[in-house]
């Protein structure tokens, strides 16, 4: 599976941005369920989404990793501007080290000429490689980060149903962010509860640990089968089914939506444009 690290990027990022897909929304979007949260921002939800879209289709497509370090950077300012900071910092941390690992990886495999350091062999073809996949990573991720601080789960799959998203999939993201949300809930309880019983003591060895951790998982493993059949049973009697068929908003974006929407579009398209003039 790992072989995508010292070949074509494209397939890699592609893993990667579905993965981060699966984690950071499931983990975190589900915090912002409600419109009162969305931290004063009025712009359409499906103009955010369709430019995030465009944006990060931009990246993967990008040759040099100038340009996607610095949409990083940018994210950062915006984050700590509305000040979401360690909000933000907190959910960037994983792209960061999935990065940082692509970027290790590509650095010791990658290229013909090496670059000796001691007694580890460096490739300069593959550090400049795994610069550009690790500044995919993580613009790809800063800018999905970004539109889950920004807009809520509702906001958002109302959103993808208007694009037209197959049903199948709203419902599978849905569940994701309900169940990874409970379960994050229900591991929190049985740590404490083995911490009550004196478990995950400080002082404990490494297979100590890893015992404790093991413990917990299975548990958690074993609660959710059960969950899961509970909440689809308590849904059934609630009238759901797979062929639901949800009530359609269709609310014409605004003037304002619109000539800013052109205009985000002509940036995204001068930056690709830029990458190809470097």
């Amino acid at each position: 599976m790992l072989e995508w690290l010292d070949g074509d990027p494209l397939n890699g990022i592609a893993i990667t941005i579905t993965f981060f897909i699966s984690l950071i929304i499931g983990r975190h979007l589900g915090k912002r369920r409600t419109q009162g949260k969305t931290g004063g921002s009025t712009r359409d939800p499906r103009l955010k989404l369709l430019l995030s879209f465009l944006l990060i289709i931009s990246i993967t497509l990008m040759k040099h990793w100038y340009i996607p370090a610095a949409i990083s950077i940018f994210a950062v300012v915006i984050a700590a501007r509305k000040r979401s900071l360690h909000a933000y910092s907190g959910k960037i941390i994983f792209p960061l080290v999935l990065g940082l690992f692509i970027l290790l990886i590509q650095s010791l495999t990658y290229g013909t000429q090496t670059l000796v350091y001691g007694y580890i062999q460096f490739h300069p073809e593959g550090i400049e490689y795994g610069m550009l996949i690790f500044s995919r990573v993580v613009a790809s991720a800063s800018v999905l980060i970004l539109l889950i601080m920004a807009t809520p789960e509702n906001q958002i799959l109302e959103s993808m149903r208007w694009f037209r998203v197959p049903s199948t999939l709203i419902q599978i993201m849905s569940f994701m962010v309900r169940y990874i949300k409970t379960f994050s809930h229900e591991g929190e309880k049985l740590k404490q509860a083995q911490q009550s019983r004196c478990g995950f003591p400080e002082n404990a060895s490494f297979p100590e640990k890893m015992q404790n951790i093991a413990a917990v998982s299975g548990l958690l493993i074993t609660r959710a089968f059960s969950r899961s059949e509970d909440v689809y049973r308590a849904m059934v009697s609630r009238g759901w089914s797979p062929d639901i068929k949800y009530p359609e908003a269709s609310v014409p974006l605004k003037r304002k939506d619109i000539i800013t929407g052109i205009a985000l579009f002509s940036g995204i398209v001068t930056l690709i444009w830029i990458d190809m003039l470097i």
